[in-house]
């Protein structure tokens, strides 16, 4: 009999900002020099490791038992703790503020030279929204005392910034056991993450802790077992000893499903993109990208040697459909501040983080070792399965995600000898490989006879691989019981692919057909492989906009302000007249005020006796065209700004020179 479970306990919480607040993202941009966290849809967002560290501070403030503490939020290099939680995020899009500060001089309220700082904030009467989920009702107790104690979020707290008030209330959408239905042996799980996922590249991070693009099918194996476990289902275990489970690939934006999807074929190589401004890189150009050729197949001549496919580029296709879309997953770089421990003594240390964005989905397949393991499942993991909101803990940190959908793949015919393949035929990795030789040996490569001997099949002469594209990986894992690292293992590379000819070869194609996967740790999901996916008949991108890369405006303004900061002759405008300009620009509310602003600078060299005079060498008329061809009124201010700080090195370098001469 399976243990009963405790019901997990959802409480939404509210945040509205009383005072301006800033969460910062650790980079600038243009004149602004500090930015607040942003999620993939550009709003502001509060992250769900800053509130758990405002938490623990106020466990502290209370002098509460450490121990109860790390039970409810975790600790360093032991259990996750209890509560998971979103981050804050909003429901639509807000008004941010900047605001300038300058430090003091020593003994003196005059301002510092080079210390003005511009810092972006949160406008006050923001309201934030997240999701906290606690295993059962034990902890909430605690954690309402912690959420009573936090009264401000963000930076500069001591100095009156990011005031906030706190609401909460019980989640009226909690989870229950509900039933699934299901029949077959594979299953479709389309996954979507609730948080960034990070998911270690490498068993030794640096500074810049690389992640893949996709959830493999070890770490979705071991989540399924961890949450077996922390639900009060261990004997459900012993079922992923005659179940396999593939790894999750990630779908293109807006897509909930689609019939195949695998990792780009390293075979596929596509024309090197050219800047068709000359003044700016190629990569703010927005020039769309050429589609892909199967360097299977026949042997071109390119003018250049073509760009080989990506580590996070994919393919898919609907069942209707010829065409594949070629996609890649949206990745962004955090910035993070590993806080030492407490009486360590040791400084804070800065890391980045290498994410998935949230909201991305995956989709993944999970093999049975037949029908009765299959119901076994679905009603072990019923709660988690049926879309009625339990998490899974993926990656890093044990971020939520959640399952969005569950569907059974029809079983595949039997294959027969008569089965449509021909003595001209392909093999496409879409899982990474673990494959040992005679001597145990991790191999790099497939070649025929290695072929024949996994199939099963005795070696005809004339068959051979006539072309192939392969690559190695190191794969990394940890084991969560021990504590320790687990061995690295050297795989071939989900995506490296061969072709393989020769008379009666076939047989050699209808013999793989019938093996699920190859290798060692099928369990897991490696070794997974597709015959004839190649050559792609036609490589497109996503429909719509959103994967069309755009012209980057930022890189266009400053060629463009370069270009009039260079016509601004030594007898031009001084620091401080530039600095003028700049506030003024920014200033402005319209373009009747920018209008004025422009005017007063072509009346200025009338004023001789203000200091009017050197604006008879700045390029008024260059500035006015410029604006006028702006597409925002944004683009204007920025436009001036960037005119001002290309200047500024160049007028300190000629005071310097005059002051040596």
């Amino acid at each position: 009999m399976t243990a009963p479970s405790k019901s997990p306990l959802f409480i939404q919480l509210t945040v509205e900002t009383l005072e301006d607040l800033h969460t910062g993202a650790g980079i600038g941009s243009g004149d602004i020099d500090a930015l607040v966290q942003r999620d993939r849809h550009g709003r502001p967002v509060i992250r769900a490791s800053h509130f758990k560290g405002l938490l623990r501070e106020a466990g502290a403030n209370l002098k509460l038992e450490k121990e109860a503490l790390n039970d409810l939020l975790g600790a360093q290099g032991a259990n996750r703790g209890a509560l998971r939680m979103t981050s804050l995020r909003l429901r639509k899009d807000c008004k941010t503020l900047v605001w300038g500060s300058t430090k003091r001089v020593d003994g003196g309220r005059a301002p510092q030279e080079d210390t003005l700082h511009f810092v972006e904030h949160v406008a006050a009467g923001t309201r934030f929204e997240a999701q906290l989920r606690l295993p059962d009702a034990t902890f909430q107790p605690l954690l309402e005392r912690l959420l009573n104690r936090v009264d401000r979020i963000g930076g500069d707290r001591n100095r009156g910034s990011g005031l906030v008030k706190l609401d909460w209330q019980l989640d009226s959408a909690a989870c229950g056991p509900q039933g699934t239905a299901a029949t077959g042996t594979t299953l479709r799980l389309v996954l979507r993450n609730l948080e960034p996922l990070c998911l270690p590249a490498t068993g030794y991070p640096g500074n810049l802790i690389h992640s893949h693009s996709f959830i493999r099918g070890q770490t979705l194996r071991g989540a399924l077992i961890a949450w077996a476990i922390h639900n009060g289902r261990p004997d459900s275990l012993a079922l992923f000893e005659r179940i396999s489970v593939g790894d999750a690939l990630p779908l293109p934006e807006g897509v909930d499903r689609v019939d195949t999807v695998l990792p780009i074929p390293l075979s596929i190589l596509t024309k090197k993109p050219h800047a068709a401004n000359v003044k700016i890189p190629w990569w703010a150009d927005g020039s769309p990208p050429a589609a892909g050729d199967d360097s299977l197949g026949e042997e071109k001549s390119p003018d250049e040697k073509p760009k080989r496919p990506g580590a996070h580029e994919y393919l898919c296709r609907s069942a209707n459909s010829e065409l594949w879309q070629c996609y890649s997953p949206t990745m962004r770089v955090r910035l993070r501040n590993a806080t030492p421990k407490p009486g360590s003594g040791a400084d804070a240390e800065l890391f980045s983080l290498e994410e998935i964005a949230e909201d991305t989905r995956f989709q993944a397949e999970l093999r049975f070792a037949d029908e009765a393991v299959t119901q076994d499942f679905l009603k072990a993991f019923a709660p988690l399965l049926s879309g009625s909101g339990d998490w899974l803990a993926l990656g890093r940190g044990g971020q939520p995600a959640v399952v969005e959908s569950l569907s059974a793949l029809p079983e595949p015919p039997p294959k027969t000898s008569t089965d449509t393949f021909t003595d001209d035929w392909t093999l496409t990795l879409v899982s990474d490989l673990i494959l040992r030789g005679e001597h145990l040996g991790f191999l790099d490569h497939l070649h025929i006879p290695r072929l024949c001997q996994l199939a099963g099949v005795p070696e005809q002469k004339g068959w051979t691989v006539e072309k192939a594209v392969v690559e190695t990986e190191a794969v990394h894992g940890f084991n969560a019981v021990t504590g320790l690292h687990r061995a690295p293992a050297l795989a071939i590379r989900r995506g490296s692919c061969w072709r393989i000819t020769g008379p009666g070869s076939a047989e050699l194609a209808r013999a793989l057909a019938q093996r699920p996967a190859l290798g060692e740790r099928t369990a897991e999901g490696f070794g997974r492989f597709l015959l004839n996916v190649q050559p792609i008949v036609k490589i497109v991108r996503p429909e719509g906009g959103d994967d069309v890369p755009r012209p980057n405006r930022n890189e266009e303004l400053l060629s463009l302000a370069r270009d009039l900061s260079q016509k601004i002759s030594q007898d031009g405008p001084s620091l401080s007249q530039l600095q003028w300009l700049r506030e003024r620009a920014l200033a402005a509310e319209n373009d009747g005020q920018m209008n004025e602003l422009s005017q007063e600078i072509e009346n200025a060299p009338k004023r001789r006796l203000q200091g009017g005079k050197a604006w008879e060498h700045f390029p008024i008329s260059p500035l006015r065209k410029a604006l006028e061809g702006l597409q925002t009124f944004n683009e204007k201010g920025h436009l001036i700004s960037y005119l001002v700080q290309w200047r500024v090195p160049q007028e300190k370098e000629n005071k310097g020179k005059e002051q040596r001469q």
